[in-house]
């Protein structure tokens, strides 16, 4: 039996201990009650003074001792600041006994204070098993894998230890029996407290001497407005603290497993005072304090490498110019130590270290002073010194237009109010030196936008600056000297060409003209499909004609740009006939082949299924754990972007709503092909997607977008791993899939991923690979970082292809796109849907004015024998009324 729930007290007990509680006489009720501790101490009992003892009998509420904290948890009622509903614990292990779909112990009442009855906290322990999907979950996604939740304000703890021993060990000297091995090695979101209550602030909360032990995210107290921590003890991997206005720790231990502990501070910051970081990374590693950019207090720190892998510490991975962090006296192993990038952070002088003591920090409108600090001279004029000021995010603004409002506050709001404004360059001007608000107009009268820095500054000392980019005045669009002209070239290229008149007195500006190419259904441009765009100012002057092209009329839409206009008239030039096969290099199947860097992929929200044309939507597969809600029509699913970690340093097509989806349809039948997919996962520790909890990629071969059958490669993270994905091969059957290959664990799935899946007659293969390294963490669990698979397959003729993404698109989970390749065979020799041979069989391209019945009678004598075209083509006609121009219909000698 799990230790951890051995001692789960029984529902029934449990009501009647609440029973007792509620029908005790009032005269009983209020009489307190004196007892002595194990440890000596003399504590007086009351209703607002309980006692858990693990080693009782029986429970006593007359007497207000309890054998579990979950029963003194139900007898307790509301304290208040003055006088907080106290529970004393002794020494022992506490299983919190949480369940699959619910947390084990809920501290549902105002000002309640746990209090351990030993000085070290490891004697007393709070403790549940429990992460995400491990043992908890949820319909919605977050699970309640908390070890307490609380819901009341004023919460506090004391001498003791609130565990979460899902990926941690449980270790207790006190009683080494009661030992308990950590309940899986896959680590996943396990939080150790957890606080929330959507009709009420949370606030106030405080911890002394308390350890608080997990892995990923430890600490879940994002909705508690203000937190001290005092004396205490907390561990992690990644994202194990954050969140609030701001919290405050002194003389605190933080360990570090891996490098990004903070999720994000508060609005006002997170502080650290007198504190201790150990650092133990398992791979050499910089420490990137906050995940996201945050103001971070650091006030006598001192880091120590435990393993040697420490290569430096910054602030975050990626800073934000207007989000300044302050430091005082910070060491690496002894010897004094600069955040990087210090141009992001400030270090103080003594002068402005009265600004960062608890009670400035902590103090708000209502003088909170949980430290017990002397408050006799914190505080200039205003009764508090500045400690950070909060600046907006960098802005635009053109010359000639209305200029930026900049706004800036000082934290604490009580410390004077009184900012001085400054500009580093003549290119900008400011409306005033002094106030909260000042308006920046910008005065560049060159060819370029430029950079300029605002400062703010309080009268202590303590600055933020923020960037405004300044634009010169819009002049008028160039106009066309020569109209746009497009052009089929021999070697496989469309081509538009046009000339402009770019010129002014200081030379020649670049083109920046914005270029869309359609497919269209005749010389007039009816009916545009958009086929490429023009991105970061490059025009597309050229364009790779598709199959999906064939049978159809080309459009180029030229709108003339430059760096100093607004976009001028659009001029359209369209082909001057229809493209054919003959267009495309290649000769058969290899025809209908294509590569894609997808810089020019036009990925606005695209739901129809049209032959040689991408579908770009969302969409919840049937098959998902939890429920979510995919990104709304006409929200575009994708976007060509930058992304951060793993898919940081290069652009790519990378998923902007959950559920993005590609879908590319083919209109005629082929033998075996080819998908190349290169790909960066934004996470790096090979676990590919934010959760174990259904949410995968998946690359379709042989797909008929129609019907959704086909087959697939899945790449999916699971509870197997946390640093690792599995990949299984698929069969899918209108829309349900099945697995036809055994799950194969590896490392492959991470930036620098390069994804193959193909066919060879009768067989699906797929093999990937990552140019990452391998961490020790992957080495030592024996995970390969390359994967090859097979399984026999039916066959069919679809060459239909797509990816599909599950998974969470909030920076950091998402997934780049960033080269594919298909290739194809002709179907010659290959097998059909029905699984008869196709040897023999020849091809007709669909013409304008075609139907079933005028191609059966020219090709095969008869109007009638259009059933037999249909039959032989059902895969890929869906409405006997509906063929496309250009579509390859099979006809079988």
């Amino acid at each position: 039996m799990n230790k951890l729930l051995s001692l789960s007290l029984a529902g029934a007990a449990l009501a009647a201990v609440c029973l007792l509680a509620w029908n005790l006489p009032a005269a009983a009720a209020d009489e307190p009650k004196r007892t002595t501790a194990k440890n000596g101490a003399a504590l007086t009992l009351s209703p607002k003074s309980l006692y858990v003892d693990s080693a009782l009998p029986a429970d006593d509420p007359a007497n207000y001792r309890f054998r579990t904290v979950h029963a003194a948890a139900a007898a307790a009622v509301d304290g208040t600041e003055a006088e907080p509903m106290v529970i004393y614990i002794e020494p022992d292990v506490y299983p919190m006994n949480g369940t699959l779909t619910d947390r084990g112990l809920y501290i549902d009442k105002d000002w309640v204070s746990l209090v351990g009855l030993s000085a070290d906290a490891r004697d007393v322990v709070l403790a549940d098993n429990r992460g995400h999907t491990i043992g908890a979950q949820s319909p919605s996604g977050s699970s309640p894998a908390e070890t307490l939740f609380v819901t009341g304000t004023g919460f506090h703890a004391e001498n003791l230890t609130i565990g979460n021993y899902c990926n941690v060990d449980l270790v207790y000297p006190k009683d080494p029996s009661k030992n308990q091995a950590k309940r899986s090695s896959t680590i996943t979101q396990a939080y150790a407290i957890g606080a929330g209550n959507k009709d009420k602030v949370l606030d106030k909360f405080t911890f002394k001497n308390v350890r608080l032990i997990s892995m990923l995210d430890t600490l879940a107290l994002g909705e508690v407005q203000r937190a001290y921590f005092q004396d205490s003890y907390v561990q992690g991997t990644d994202d194990y603290m954050g969140g609030g206005l701001i919290h405050v720790m002194k003389n605190t231990t933080l360990h570090s497993y891996t490098n990004k502990p903070i999720y994000a501070a508060g609005k006002h910051g997170m502080a650290f005072i007198d504190s201790r970081w150990e650092i133990e990374f398992a791979d050499p590693g910089d420490l990137t304090l906050a995940k996201n950019a945050s103001t971070l207090y650091l006030i006598n720190n001192a880091f120590t490498d435990l393993n040697g892998n420490l290569r430096s510490i910054q602030w975050a991975p990626y800073p934000a110019g207007h989000i300044r962090s302050y430091a005082y006296r910070t060491t690496l192993n002894g010897k004094p130590y600069r955040i990087l990038p210090e141009e992001n952070g400030t270090e103080l002088t003594e002068d402005q270290l009265p600004a960062y003591t608890v009670y400035n920090l902590l103090k708000g409108e209502d003088g909170w002073n949980p430290a017990g600090e002397n408050t006799g001279s914190a505080g200039g004029a205003g009764g508090s010194f500045p400690a950070n000021i909060t600046m907006p995010e960098s802005s635009t603004i053109r010359t000639g237009e209305k200029g930026a409002e900049l706004s800036a506050a000082i934290f604490p709001s009580a410390a004077p109010q009184h900012l001085t404004w400054s500009l580093d360059s003549d290119l900008a001007l400011l409306s005033a030196k002094q106030g909260s608000k000042v308006t920046v107009e910008g005065k560049n009268t060159g060819e370029e936008p430029v950079q300029v820095t605002v400062t703010a500054a309080a009268y202590n000392g303590i600055f933020n600056r923020t960037k405004v980019t300044v634009y010169p005045s819009y002049v008028d669009p160039p106009s066309f000297t020569e109209p746009p002209k497009l052009s089929l070239g021999s070697d496989g290229f469309a081509e538009v060409s046009y000339q402009l008149d770019l010129s002014y007195p200081g030379g020649t500006r670049e083109d920046q003209s914005q270029i869309t190419w359609y497919r269209v259904d005749d010389a007039q441009g009816s009916n545009p499909v958009e086929a490429a765009v023009t991105r970061d100012n490059r025009p597309s002057h050229t364009y790779t004609p598709t199959s999906g092209d064939v049978g159809r009329y080309l459009m180029a839409a030229v709108t003339p740009k430059h760096a100093r206009s607004l976009g001028g008239e659009t001029l359209r030039a369209v082909s001057s006939r229809a493209i054919t096969l003959e267009d495309l290099p290649g000769t058969g199947a290899a025809k209908y082949g294509f590569t894609t860097s997808f810089e020019q992929f036009p990925s606005a929200w695209q739901p129809e299924l049209l032959p040689g044309t991408w579908t770009v939507d969302t969409h919840d597969p049937a098959d998902q754990q939890t429920k979510w809600t995919p990104g709304a029509a006409g929200k575009a699913p994708w976007a060509y972007a930058e992304g951060i970690n793993g898919a940081a340093g290069g652009k790519g097509l990378i998923t902007a709503e959950r559920g993005a989806r590609l879908l590319y349809t083919q209109n005629r039948p082929f033998g075996d092909m080819s998908v190349r997919l290169e790909a960066n996962p934004e996470k790096t520790a090979g676990q590919g997607f934010g959760s174990p909890n259904g949410q995968y990629l998946e690359v379709y071969i042989m797909y008929d977008t129609a019907s959704r059958s086909g087959y697939a490669l899945r790449i999916e993270r699971t509870t197997k791993y946390g640093i690792a994905t599995d990949y299984t091969l698929y069969e899918y059957v209108n829309g349900a899939g099945r697995p036809i290959s055994d799950p194969v664990s590896t490392t492959a799935f991470n930036p620098g991923a390069v994804i193959e899946v193909w066919t060879e007659g009768n067989m699906l293969y797929a093999k990937a690979s990552s140019s990452s390294v391998q961490s020790s963490d992957q080495v030592k669990a024996g995970l390969p970082n390359e994967v090859s698979l097979s399984a026999p397959i039916g066959g069919n003729a679809y060459g239909g292809l797509g990816i599909q993404h599950t998974g969470t698109v909030s920076a950091g989970n998402r997934t780049q796109l960033k080269r594919l390749s298909v290739t194809y065979k002709d179907a010659a020799g290959t097998e059909s849907p029905a699984g008869e041979s196709m040897s023999g069989a020849r091809t007709y391209t669909v013409k304008q004015g075609d139907t079933l019945s005028s191609i059966a009678e020219g090709q095969l004598g008869g109007a009638r024998d259009w059933v037999k075209l249909y039959e032989w083509n059902r895969h890929l006609i869906h409405d006997p009324d509906l063929i496309y121009i250009g579509q390859e219909l099979l006809i079988r000698e």
